[in-house]
């Protein structure tokens, strides 16, 4: 789980309910600006707290989880087979229609 943008949000969403309360509210232009960069900064600090607490648990629960093996591609390019007409010395070998067909459009 990402929480990297959990601090960004709870301090974001915190900060649009405190200007909507102080828009209604009437505030003055010093006391809104105040009120709404301490909210700001307080809920940013929580949002860490809370990101911190959640990589925590998230880092708790890892070593329980199974890992997930892992594909080899141990195959190499000579290993794979050629699809049928070609070669690897000659390259795509074309058909009698083929020919025709590229005949036809010079």
């Amino acid at each position: 789980m990402n929480t990297k943008n959990i601090p960004a949000l709870i301090m974001l969403l915190a900060g649009f309910i405190a200007a909507m309360t102080m828009i209604i509210k009437g505030r003055t232009t010093k006391d809104y600006l105040i009120t709404l960069i301490l909210v700001l900064v307080i809920f940013y600090i929580i949002g860490l707290i809370v990101k911190f607490i959640l990589d925590k648990f998230i880092k708790m629960e890892d070593p329980n989880k199974q890992p997930e093996e892992k594909i080899e591609t141990s195959e190499s390019l000579e290993d794979i087979p050629i699809v049928e007409g070609e070669t690897m010395e000659e390259g795509f070998e074309t058909s009698d229609e083929e020919e025709n067909l590229n005949i036809r459009e010079e």
